[in-house]
Formats: C-alpha cells, sequence, structure tokens
C-alpha cells in the first residue's frame, strides 16, 4: 500500500499545481496549456487500454506486473522533474517541449499506474479479501493528496527561498525521491 503514498504525491502535485506552473511561471497561454490537457486525456483513452494489454501479455520471472511498476515509475519521476525544471527556451520550442513533456508523462504514469492498480486482483483469490487489501493503498494515496494539499505551497516556498521556480524544481526532486523509494517497497515486497 505504501507505493500509493508515491505515486499520488506525483498525481497530486502535477493535477494541483502544473497548470498554475505553466501559466503564471513558464508563461504558457492558459488556452493552450487547457487544450495541452485536452489532447492528453484523449490518448489516456487509447493509451491505458494499450497498456492494458500489454501487462496481461507481459511474462518474467518477476511476474508481469512489477517490471511495468518499477519501469514506469523510475521513467515517470525523471519526467516530472523535467516538466518543473523547465528549459531555457522560448516560443513554440517552449511549447512544443511542455507539449511532450507532458504526453510523456501521461504515458510514464500510465505504465506504472495500470500494473499497480491490476496488480491487487491477483494478490488474493477472494472478493472480500481483495475489497479489504483495496483499502490499504486508498488511504496511502488519500494521504497524498491531503499533504500535497495541505503542505504543496509551503514546500514550494521553502524550497525556492522566494523563488517560485526554483521551488517547484525541488519540490518535484522530493516528490520523485519519495515516489520512487515508495514504489520500491512495492515492488520488492509485493507478492
Amino acid at each position: 500500500g505504501v507505493g500509493g503514498l508515491g505515486k499520488d504525491l506525483c498525481y497530486a502535485m502535477i493535477s494541483t499545481y502544473l497548470t498554475i506552473y505553466l501559466t503564471d511561471t513558464v508563461g504558457l497561454a492558459p488556452l493552450f496549456v487547457g487544450n495541452l490537457f485536452l489532447v492528453s486525456r484523449v490518448w489516456d483513452a487509447v493509451n491505458d487500454p494499450m497498456m492494458g494489454f500489454i501487462v496481461d501479455n507481459t511474462r518474467t520471472r518477476w511476474g508481469k506486473f512489477r517490471p511495468w511498476i518499477l519501469i514506469g515509475t523510475l521513467i515517470n519521476a525523471v519526467i516530472l522533474v523535467l516538466l518543473f525544471k523547465g528549459p531555457e527556451l522560448k516560443g513554440f520550442a517552449l511549447y512544443a517541449y511542455y507539449s511532450v513533456m507532458y504526453i510523456l508523462w501521461g504515458m510514464t504514469y500510465t505504465i506504472m499506474d495500470i500494473p499497480y492498480w491490476s496488480m491487487l486482483p491477483s494478490m488474493s483469490s477472494t472478493k472480500e479479501e481483495r475489497d479489504s487489501t483495496s483499502v490499504i493503498p486508498r488511504i496511502f494515496a488519500s494521504s497524498a493528496w491531503l499533504l500535497v494539499g495541505a503542505f504543496g505551497l509551503k514546500m514550494i516556498d521553502t524550497l525556492g527561498q522566494g523563488n517560485e521556480a526554483k521551488g517547484y524544481a525541488a519540490s518535484s526532486i522530493v516528490v520523485a525521491a519519495v515516489f520512487v523509494g515508495t514504489i520500491l517497497v512495492t515492488v520488492i515486497f509485493a507478492r
């Protein structure tokens, strides 16, 4: 269940702060950002079932879930940091960079998230046990959203020491580290 904390810290940071960061700190047009998020959700409608198919057909000595959870987490953590550590680009190049990075972030999150939640039914043979077990990662995931909502802005301000861009970048590194650490616990100990 502890993996739910890290993965949802990452998701909560994106959901809560990316729009504000892209419009207020980076300076992208709000209409562009909204359309980018729309295009990304449409792509997710195609991408998610494809990842489910890939996971269902994976056969490794580590199982079919754990390799994808680990690969997706590592790549997604790097992209999270790259999203909040803006490049020195301007104009079209800046818009293209964030378009590619945000869509990649969504795809790599899917690589980790689909097998993470798909693993639960495989860990139990009864519906009652699955239902009671699924509460544990949901508690950790909810805690992540609470932490980001309650302390996210304070963390950005403290780590940035008054420099908002630096605060977002440092906060993304902290979240990425917690994400990787908690998912490692899941990958190592979940059977």
